[in-house]
């Protein structure tokens, strides 16, 4: 195929419909960075404890699942270097429980880890309902729960690749082959400075290894690396508002810059209430407390940046919510409770029903 034609066939696929970005969950950053896309490299920062990995795991891992869970579609390759797969999957599960029947169970609650606490036996019939929505995730999502090195996730990555498509050898270069050519392949990487250095490389250097390898793989195969990333200022926040200024910039990212500068897209979390802030961009802070999030979207190559998007974000069930905007809020109170988010009109008799039937997975849940 030639170049001309190359050029026609991407313009093809996307009046056709098939280069629109998979759902994250959140409508408005979607208008911004057009949800999760092919060949799209995104860089997710945020101070240590802010919700970077739940919101890697609610926008770009259990949302595009949920909504591809019965084709082929999207698939998701999860390297998490700080957590193991069992507690990956009990987190999902949580967001399920709570979408689909209108419960709240955390992670500590399904594991009966909290304090002079134990699963109830209806929760517990309730989670042992939902096993089989994680034996149809497990044909989409793959989680690597080891000490891996640069290479190593590399060598990873090239053998899915093999499994997924081909390479092909051509005159001037080798190019990739995908059996399903709409796949969106998610390549989530948590966090990035928990990579094991090798061959005699620091850290810095290690980390802009497995980089530029995940450049490569986005140009030559079309994955989209999602890659977490320490922030590098633990204080300072206050000041930096106190002058107009972002909470994070894109100078903030820990032990190397090679990744803002790979990447196609640098988000960051920002959590004001750690900072001691009544008032965040107009939002009430000192009621929503830890319930609240900024989603900043710090560099996109494909349009908009510097924007911001206030967000619910209630940890214990992994789950973020934008909000209205702060002059639209009249009871800050009931956005302290996901409970808000379920329809007005869900009832007792609902939920029973939705337990007989785990395929009606979204019918009592707005967002």
């Amino acid at each position: 195929m030639t170049l001309e034609e190359q050029i026609l066939n991407e313009i093809d696929r996307g009046r056709a419909g098939f280069n629109h970005g998979i759902t994250m969950g959140m409508p408005k950053l979607e208008s911004i960075m057009d949800g999760n896309t092919r060949e799209t490299y995104t860089l997710i920062m945020s101070n240590s404890g802010s919700g970077k990995t739940s919101f890697a795991l609610y926008s770009y891992v259990y949302k595009p699942l949920v909504a591809h869970l019965d084709d082929n579609d999207y698939k998701c390759l999860f390297i998490s270097l700080e957590m193991n797969e069992i507690s990956l999957y009990i987190k999902l599960l949580s967001i399920y429980i709570f979408e689909t029947y209108g419960i709240q169970l955390s992670y500590k609650e399904i594991l009966s880890r909290k304090r002079e606490y134990i699963l109830s036996d209806e929760h517990y019939e309730l989670v042992k309902a939902c096993i089989p929505w994680v034996t149809k995730v497990k044909k989409h999502l793959e989680i690597y729960d080891k000490k891996a090195s640069a290479k190593t996730v590399y060598a990873i990555l090239k053998q899915r690749l093999e499994k997924m498509g081909k390479f092909v050898e051509t005159e001037t270069r080798q190019i990739y082959i995908p059996n399903n050519q709409n796949l969106v392949y998610n390549v989530v990487i948590d966090h990035i400075a928990l990579i094991t250095p090798s061959d005699g490389r620091k850290l810095k250097e290690e980390i802009d290894l497995l980089s530029a390898y995940l450049v490569t793989l986005r140009e030559k195969c079309k994955i989209s690396p999602v890659v977490i990333q320490q922030a590098n200022r633990e204080q300072g926040n206050i000041e930096r508002f106190k002058a107009g200024k972002s909470a994070f910039s894109i100078n903030d990212a820990k032990d190397t810059g090679n990744t803002v500068q790979d990447c196609n897209v640098m988000i960051a979390i920002y959590n004001p209430y750690r900072d001691g802030l009544k008032t965040y961009r107009k939002y009430n802070i000192e009621v929503l407390q830890g319930a609240f999030r900024s989603i900043m979207v710090l560099k996109n190559r494909f349009g908009d940046c510097d924007a911001e998007v206030g967000c619910n974000f209630f940890g214990g069930i992994n789950y973020f919510s934008e909000l209205k905007k702060p002059d639209e809020i009249y009871d800050y109170e009931q956005y302290t409770d996901p409970n808000y988010l379920l329809k007005d009109s869900m009832k007792e008799d609902n939920i029973k029903e939705n337990k007989e039937d785990q395929n009606n997975s979204n019918l009592n849940f707005i967002l």
